[in-house]
């Protein structure tokens, strides 16, 4: 019980890290983006 416990915090913790990495590129494209076609 305790050594699945273990492997689901890991695998959440991996998920909540790829939604942040994947959050932060998209807001850093937008803003990119956005200076790219603002003059």
């Amino acid at each position: 019980m305790n050594s699945h416990n273990k492997q689901f915090k890991r695998d959440s913790a991996r998920v909540a890290f790829l939604v942040c990495v994947g959050f932060g590129a998209e807001v850093l494209c937008g803003n990119i983006g956005i200076a790219c076609f603002t003059p």
